[in-house]
């Protein structure tokens, strides 16, 4: 699976706690690791914030991030920079080499859910903070920083396939205020780097200061009312003197809080706390989890936040956090046993609740063991199995959720498409197979099946080994052509093999006789009818058959490329035609990896042909050998398939 994170208006190389970097650069940067360790290819496209930027570059981790050009190339305002959306979009160009484009925050979404709509690719959405209306108070969210924010949420919410929220509360909000689908809303948490915040060493003292002593209190956050770093520093300044602890206070504020961080200062020189509190810029990940795990309690006051991922990672540090009762903190804390919560904004609240945890030492260590315990079943990887899962979920929901292949023969299905037939299930999407004929004129494999040639027993036969075929490549929808579902009218209709020979090598023609009852003798239009009352009753939306010369030549495959072609033309859906021909091909799939699920499915279909011990070279019952097909292509105009 190859997925496109679309991040406009930061990059996750940025470091969190700077400009408008914070919560959303971890999470973005630790999730496509995890998807990446599982198997999955993240792509980052990001505004170019400096002339010097290369177009493509590549993290010490691996990940690549591509710099779009957007406006000026240098750091903007984030309130500046939706106004480059339109050329960030532009210059961003098609995104159809991938099977899901995830945009993170709104600004993003706006961007890319037209470029995800025209290659037929499903969009995701995860909006990391929800703005609030105009005139609203700080708990009902982040500020608006333009006029287009709450009309672009509401775009990304509502034309999204899947919006991937990572909170029940930033589901309910995206739900309520921005008018999303609930069936199109999934709720997936943040993780944590156990290996990276793990509690400190017994007895060992670090301090990130020489002002700083040991048992510091922390406050981690970019500098913006909406974290309220001035509620922690007056909370410190109402602690009886002989209560108080040093106060570091790390992060910087963006160029839309200019004038806040000032503004802090003058707070602790009026509280007289100027011995108290430290400032710190913004830590690199390695730095931030030293001064983390050394801290004695991590202060989120915070009037809103979707989840609050520094909570979690205190709790994986082994320390207590102290937070407001706001939004998704309530989730990322377990209250009373991970850390407080508190349900006002009020200073004397908040000095209350500190001095209780720095009075009574051993219950802030009972907070911490049971954060680092809780923490410990919340890792990225259980993260990106959760979001594969979704966009799954997205793929199946999208512009494809679900293929029919229609056939000729038995095993015709598995040497034909097999690994794709696989692939597409294992990615999500149904997956439906209808066969023609039960390939009753073909010749037998030597071995001890060879009597049933041309007895009703090789019929039934057939039956049995497709229907174990099947069941390998993981298809649980099947019919025959002729019979219900894939029959117009109550009496059924045997649709028989019409047979071929050899006309030259690789190349088939009719055969000499053929039957009243053979597919090639059947009217078209019948066959059709079939074909398209079978889709109907399955809702597929894509066809997949032969290409024009039925692969090699056998007249009932000829015969089901045109069917197909026609009864997809009458309902409107989209035909693709199998091609071993990568030049020949629109869409290309080497899919290697699924070649002993291939051979386990032909290995049933033990009348038509021997799998060899090798596992990957099959004879066909007239003697020829070939190598076991894995690739393929499709031809055609047809959406997106992963």
């Amino acid at each position: 699976m190859r997925v496109a994170f679309i991040s406009l208006h930061t990059s996750p190389a940025e470091r969190a706690g700077t400009a408008d970097a914070g919560g959303m650069n971890v999470l973005i940067r630790a999730l496509a690791g995890a998807l990446t360790r599982n198997g999955i290819t993240v792509e980052f496209f990001t505004r170019r914030a400096s002339a010097d930027t290369p177009d493509t570059v590549t993290l010490d981790d691996g990940l690549v991030i591509h710099h779009i050009s957007a406006g000026p190339p240098r750091p903007l305002p984030k309130s500046e920079i939706d106004q480059h959306i339109d050329e960030f979009r532009s210059n961003l160009g098609s995104l159809d080499r991938f099977d899901v484009v995830h945009s993170h925050h709104w600004m993003s979404g706006v961007a890319a859910l037209p470029l995800a709509r025209a290659a037929g690719i499903p969009h995701v959405m995860t909006f990391h903070s929800v703005a609030a209306h105009p005139n609203s108070p700080l708990r009902d969210g982040e500020p608006a920083e333009s006029p287009a924010r709450l009309d672009g949420e509401v775009m990304c919410a509502t034309q999204s396939t899947l919006v991937l929220a990572v909170s029940r509360h930033e589901a309910a909000v995206v739900i309520g205020r921005c008018q999303a689908d609930p069936e199109r809303v999934a709720i997936v948490r943040p993780g944590v780097d156990i290996d990276l915040f793990h509690p400190a060493e017994p007895g060992s003292t670090w301090t990130p200061h020489p002002d700083v002593e040991p048992g510091y209190l922390l406050f981690a956050a970019r500098l913006q009312p909406l974290k309220a770093p001035d509620l922690a520093i007056r909370a410190l300044g109402l602690l009886p003197d002989d209560e108080r602890r040093d106060l570091v206070v790390a992060g910087q504020a963006s160029a839309d809080f200019a004038d806040y961080e000032a503004e802090l200062h003058r707070l602790v020189d009026d509280l007289g706390l100027s011995d108290r509190v430290t400032f710190l810029p913004g830590q690199d990940r390695a730095d931030f989890a030293q001064l983390l795990r050394h801290a004695s309690i991590l202060l989120v006051p915070s009037y809103s936040e979707t989840f609050g991922l520094v909570a979690l990672e205190a709790s994986a540090s082994g320390i207590p956090t102290l937070a407001a009762a706001a939004g998704g903190l309530t989730e990322a804390i377990c209250n009373t046993h991970t850390g407080l919560l508190v349900p006002t904004h009020e200073p004397a609240d908040w000095a209350a609740a500190l001095g209780e945890l720095l009075r009574d030492p051993d219950r802030s260590a009972a907070l911490g063991r049971t954060g680092r315990q809780r923490a410990e079943s919340m890792t990225w990887d259980h993260v990106a199995e959760q979001t594969v899962a979704a966009y799954r979920r997205a793929i199946a929901s999208g512009p494809v959720g679900h293929v029919c292949f229609v056939h000729a023969h038995p095993d015709d299905e598995t040497l034909a498409s097999g690994a794709l037939i696989a692939h597409l299930i294992d990615e999500g999407l149904h997956v439906s197979v209808l066969t023609a004929t039960r390939g009753e004129m073909g010749g037998v494999a030597p071995g001890p099946l060879t009597h049933l040639a041309g007895t009703p027993e090789l019929e039934r036969r057939r039956e049995a080994e497709l229907a174990g075929a099947l069941d390998s490549l993981g298809v649980s929808s099947h019919a025959y052509l002729g019979m219900a579902p894939a029959r117009v009218g109550s009496e059924p209709r045997r649709y028989l093999d019409s047979g071929m020979q050899w006309l030259e090598s690789g190349l088939a023609g009719p055969a000499d006789d053929v039957a009243e009852d053979a597919l090639t003798s059947a009217d078209e239009a019948e066959i059709v009818a079939d074909l398209v009352a079978y889709l109907r009753r399955v809702g597929a939306n894509l066809v997949v058959s032969y290409d024009d010369d039925g692969g090699y030549g056998h007249p009932d495959h000829v015969a089901m490329h045109h069917a197909s072609k026609a009864a997809a033309a009458e309902l409107g859906l989209p035909f693709a035609a199998l091609t071993p021909d990568r030049d020949n091909a629109d869409r290309w799939f080497d899919l290697d990896g699924y070649l002993p699920r291939v051979a386990e499915a032909l290995r049933h279909h033990r009348t038509q042909l021997t799998v060899h011990d090798d596992g990957a070279t099959i004879t066909h019952s007239g003697g020829q050998v070939e190598a076991i097909r894995t690739s393929v292509g499709l031809k055609g105009t047809f959406p997106h398939l992963p």
